[in-house]
């Protein structure tokens, strides 16, 4: 269960990770769709907003779903989205942690 969850997880960051990069801006009209300013230039470059709509897609994927094993509850789509939530938000507070360990601080 555990390294089902760990799993999860990274393939999700990794998800984001990809998505983040990919030069979308480069392809013809849906570029106009990641303009600066533009609702999915904003979504793309927040980590923590892509990564609630990856690890949501990812849940019901591959049938992930904290809110059932923790309180009990099935309701597909609502669960789909809190685990989403859920699981971005710890990925998005281990990448803080790890960034503010590992990182280097450039002061100017």
């Amino acid at each position: 269960m555990l390294l089902q969850v760990i799993g999860f997880l990274l393939v999700g960051r990794l998800v984001v990770f990809v998505l983040q990069k990919f030069p979308f801006i480069k392809i013809p009209f849906i570029g106009n769709l990641f303009k600066e300013g533009k609702f999915l230039e904003q979504l793309f470059g927040c980590d923590l907003c892509l990564g609630v709509w990856v690890y949501a897609f990812l849940s019901y994927l591959f049938q992930v779903d904290f809110v059932k094993d923790i309180f009990g509850k099935d309701i597909v789509v609502i669960n789909s989205l809190i685990t989403g939530m859920i699981a971005s938000f710890v990925v998005y507070i281990f990448a803080i942690g790890w960034n503010t360990r590992f990182g280097i601080l450039e002061v100017n």
